[in-house]
């Protein structure tokens, strides 16, 4: 069955995708993070509606589900290379309608234990953020309330343009639907949704991936190119940290 998977060319990658975890997927964005977020956001935007969900705005996927911890090299990518990057049952999983204030509360919990690697670290996609790791860490009780709020996230601004938080204040306005796996959801790596409804759309995040990866490019995947304008080394730029 492995080696059947192996021998399963799904895509040629014109760059190196960065999957080790520290520094990577667990401190910093990688343009593998990058690709499994994307993932999710394209998955569940083909499957939001057929769930009654809304289409959602951003894609975490917690570093710590990043489990290859190795530098994937350019060129053919195989069945089980999506194996090997995303070997869980975690389920891409919609929570739909997170307040902002909340979803900031999210991301404090993402970078709350920089410089130190950690499985919380989110790759994302659908929205850019900027943070100072000089800034006081989060931090949350059992239950995942805060005790401490965080001050490193100083700016959340979605793809459509929408300022969520601005100089580290959450921007007023319209709740925010989330993409993620279903371990985060449930509140794994700390993450503070602290039972918000979810649901689950019925492919786990490997299958989100392969989907990804070789769904046709009018369709919004990738025709099985992952290209180096798209994924540079380093990421794009979604996450950095305050100059």
């Amino acid at each position: 069955y492995v080696s059947g998977l192996a021998a399963n060319v799904i895509a040629e990658s014109e760059v190196a995708l960065e999957g080790r975890r520290s520094p990577g997927v667990r401190t910093e964005e990688t343009n593998l993070g990058d690709l499994t977020a994307d993932a999710l956001l394209y998955q569940a935007t083909v499957l939001a509606g057929e769930f009654g969900m809304p289409v959602p705005d951003a894609a975490l996927q917690n570093g710590g589900g990043i489990r290859n911890d190795t530098l994937i090299p350019a060129g053919e990518i195989t069945e089980l290379t999506t194996f090997d990057v995303l070997p869980f049952a975690n389920f891409v999983s919609i929570v739909p309608g997170s307040p902002r204030e909340q979803f900031k509360e999210i991301m404090e919990n993402c970078v709350s234990q920089i410089p130190t690697a950690d499985g919380r670290f989110a790759q994302i996609a659908g929205f850019s953020m900027v943070y100072d790791p000089a800034g006081t860490p989060q931090e949350l009780d059992d239950e995942l309330n805060v005790v401490t709020p965080g001050t490193r996230v100083q700016s959340i601004i979605l793809d459509t343009g929408t300022v969520i938080v601005q100089d580290g204040a959450v921007v007023a306005g319209n709740p925010v639907t989330i993409v993620t796996n279903d371990f985060s959801a449930r509140g794994g790596d700390m993450y503070p949704f602290r039972g918000a409804p979810f649901t689950t759309i019925g492919v786990v995040y490997q299958q989100a991936l392969f989907n990804y990866i070789i769904d046709p490019v009018v369709d919004g995947g990738l025709g099985g190119v992952i290209s180096a304008a798209d994924y540079p080394e380093g990421g794009e730029g979604r996450i950095t940290t305050v100059p």
